[in-house]
């Protein structure tokens, strides 16, 4: 009995250490779990509180436009390309500001044409010369209209000056003394002049104001004259003659009834860094605009030119003495001045036409150019010319311009004249092919001044 009761005792006293190890365990357990628990929600709390901070630094900034939902199936983590080209595609802040009648380019060498120069060039197309060979100069244009600008007044003045594209007339001091300048003149083989003259019928009683004199010599360098009616027609086409060196030898054939008569002359003579040779000049045919062949001779040439390239179009840069270029165009014109400054070093086989295009512009195109810019009274009885003679009640009666250029294996040589008459009342072997630029259809042109200021001097297409 005593053993039973022993075995008992021991039995229980096991059961119980059981118990309390059981109910210790499980205590443990939950002790362990809240702290766990605890552990977590301070360490989201911290995380949470440092995803919080930055955005009370940041300002997030979402892109526009925004895709639809539905539309991005790429990875969420993926870096969107195309959101960086369209940075990369913006335009670069300018380095110098344009203004309205100066034609700045950027730093990369963007020609920035002048609203001026491309409303010429657009005018002149839709007034009948789309199709035909021509060449204009915005230049030369530009600089007769100072002279006019130079002795108006009142309404006269401001509409002649927007008309120009310039917002004052010290504006427009500013981009003929630029232009003048940009070439370097100091250049071997290289010929650059621009010369102005004003010219009084001495028919006309009372005479040109000294003052009006004095300014359009010291901001034109123009000389002044009082001449008869029967001997203005032969003095100035010969002054025109001589400042072309001969391109140009007449601007008119008869001056005698013209009141006054103001004249510019841009001459240009330079020849190619990399001048063709005479012995590569061969017979090809040229696609005219209407689908005709048309036998010309193509300089032939395979070197290292600025080049640039796409489906659309092709564009070369011939490099001129005397910081001069001439840029082809072939195919779409649209872009070309940012293309231009896109254009790089590449090897590339030229074949271009030897051309030689006159162009008259004599049947008041230029006159009707400047009117629907807005300048009106300077072509009516009403006009303010008071700076310029207090005698006479000058207007503009026409505005005639004569170009010429021609091209061969040497260079360029081009030239302009603009009047304004008044009244009173081989391929080399390469591993790398190059290039190609053939111009053997329809091509658009611009001899311009290279550098950081690009003025275009010369326009002109051959599509025939």
């Amino acid at each position: 009995m005593t053993a039973i009761l022993k075995w008992l005792l021991v039995v229980a006293a096991c059961g119980g250490l059981v118990f309390a190890t059981f109910v210790t365990i499980i205590h443990l357990g939950h002790k362990l779990k809240e702290d766990a628990a605890k552990e977590t929600s301070e360490e989201d709390g911290n995380n949470a509180d440092e995803a919080k901070a930055p955005e009370s630094k940041m300002e997030v900034v979402k892109p526009e436009p925004v895709k639809p939902a539905e539309e991005e199936t790429s990875d969420p983590d993926e870096i969107d390309m195309s959101a960086i080209a369209e940075l990369a595609e913006e335009p670069a802040p300018k380095e110098e500001e344009e203004t309205a009648g100066i034609a700045f380019s950027t730093g990369n060498g963007e020609l920035k044409l002048s609203e001026f120069d491309r409303g010429l060039i657009d005018f002149i197309e839709d007034e009948g010369y789309r199709n035909e060979n021509y060449m204009v100069s915005p230049a030369s244009l530009r600089a007769v209209i100072g002279l006019a600008v130079a002795g108006a007044d009142s309404d006269t003045k401001s509409e002649l000056l927007k008309a120009a594209g310039f917002s004052n007339e010290a504006e427009m001091n500013m981009w003929y003394n630029a232009m003048v300048n940009a070439p370097d003149t100091s250049a071997d083989d290289f010929a650059f002049k621009v010369l102005n003259s004003a010219w009084h019928n001495s028919k006309l009683k009372g005479e040109l104001s000294p003052d009006y004199k004095d300014y359009i010599k010291n901001h034109y360098g123009a000389e002044a004259q009082d001449i008869a009616a029967d001997e203005i027609t032969d003095a100035v086409n010969n002054w025109v003659n001589e400042g072309t060196d001969g391109l140009i030898p007449t601007i008119a054939n008869d001056l005698s009834e013209k009141d006054l008569v103001l004249v510019n002359t841009l001459y240009l003579k330079s020849s190619w860094i990399r001048k063709f040779e005479k012995e590569a000049t061969g017979e090809d045919d040229f696609m005219s605009y209407d689908g005709c062949c048309i036998k010309k001779e193509f300089m032939d040439k395979t070197d290292h030119y600025k080049f640039y390239e796409d489906p659309k179009s092709k564009i070369l840069v011939m490099s001129l003495s005397g910081d001069v270029e001439m840029a082809c165009i072939l195919g779409d014109t649209e872009g070309f001045q940012g293309k231009l400054s896109k254009a790089s070093d590449e090897k590339v086989h030229v074949m271009i036409p030897k051309f030689d295009t006159e162009t008259s512009f004599e049947k008041k195109e230029l006159v009707h150019f400047l009117q629907s810019r807005g300048a009106k009274s300077a072509f009516a009885p009403e006009a303010d010319f008071s700076a310029m003679s207090s005698d006479s009640g000058f207007f503009v009666s026409d505005i005639i311009q004569k170009t010429k250029i021609i091209t061969d294996e040497n260079g360029v040589e081009a030239s302009a004249a603009t009047g304004m008459a008044m009244v009173g009342a081989a391929l080399d072997i390469d591993e790398n092919p190059p290039k190609e630029f053939f111009a053997t259809k329809p091509f658009k042109y611009y001899i311009m001044t290279s550098g950081n200021v690009k003025e275009v001097l010369f326009y002109g297409q051959i599509v025939e």
